[in-house]
């Protein structure tokens, strides 16, 4: 029988490939959620993103609902992280895939606005800071796409992770417990549906569509261009693995008044 960490090697290897060299998407999401079930905790299931240390630095609030409220903008900048490591292992890249502009609404409002993020972009390649953004070096032709998704799967992998956290289906939340003391106590009579709408506010338009956070790389407007379809079936697949909320269809005062009604039917 494989030890854990051959049982790693041996996913993470199968699925990097696949990443990259436009493999299944089921397969892919298959190793995603394969390295996200086993039993290790983050500091050695991570060997490129600081995972144990984003998941600190990025938590807060005093009680359980609201160390996994913060979780999920945690959780929604890695969404983000990911679409830029798949447009770079997509053969067919956007066309200003060498940058990425700090004037980007997406950018500021989810990957700049947690610890952590900047550092997964120079892992995936990004490391010559400019005045209004990061860029590949001058002499680099081509991202180093191997890495770029040992990356980006690993990305993919702890985002699945907080997602099993807030919707409390993660086989084994005792990692996260260690290292987060407020995820320990369970609170009593909270609808989960709170603790996504964050996501749902960022992902979804009035209508409670789907709104695409795709080509964030691209900081003009797509609207009409031909590199809008760049990614494959295969990415646009791997893109699809969005942030979902049960709530995204709701209106945050309707879901309040839902909420006091709930907890005052415990009086």
């Amino acid at each position: 029988m494989p030890s854990l960490s051959e049982q790693l090697q041996e996913v993470r290897s199968r699925a990097e490939v696949g990443l990259y060299s436009g493999g299944r998407v089921v397969e892919v999401r298959a190793g995603v959620m394969a390295i996200a079930n086993l039993p290790l905790p983050p500091c050695s299931k991570y060997q490129h993103i600081s995972a144990e240390t984003m998941v600190i630095e990025n938590s807060s609030g005093s009680n359980r609902k609201e160390t996994l409220a913060s979780l999920q903008r945690l959780s929604t900048a890695l969404n983000i992280l990911e679409k830029y490591g798949c447009n770079l292992t997509n053969p067919n890249r956007p066309k200003y895939w060498r940058t990425v502009k700090h004037n980007n609404p997406v950018f500021r409002a989810t990957v700049d606005a947690i610890q952590g993020g900047r550092a997964v972009l120079c892992l995936y390649g990004y490391s010559n800071q400019q005045p209004d953004g990061l860029s590949f070096p001058d002499d680099v032709t081509d991202p180093d796409v191997g890495r770029v998704a040992a990356v980006t799967l690993e990305v993919m992998s702890l985002r699945m992770e907080l997602e099993m956290l807030i919707k409390e289906t993660h086989p084994h939340p005792e990692f996260y417990e260690r290292i987060l003391a407020t995820l320990r106590h369970k609170d009593v009579g909270l609808n989960t549906d709170a603790v996504v709408y964050y996501s749902s506010a960022i992902s979804c338009n009035s209508d409670g569509q789907s709104k695409s956070l795709a080509f964030p790389l691209h900081h003009h407007s797509t609207r009409g261009s031909s590199h809008s379809h760049s990614l494959s079936s295969n990415h646009q697949g791997l893109r699809s693995i969005q942030v979902f909320s049960t709530s995204s269809n709701k209106h945050p005062d309707m879901f309040r008044a839902g909420l006091r009604s709930h907890i005052s039917s415990f009086k």
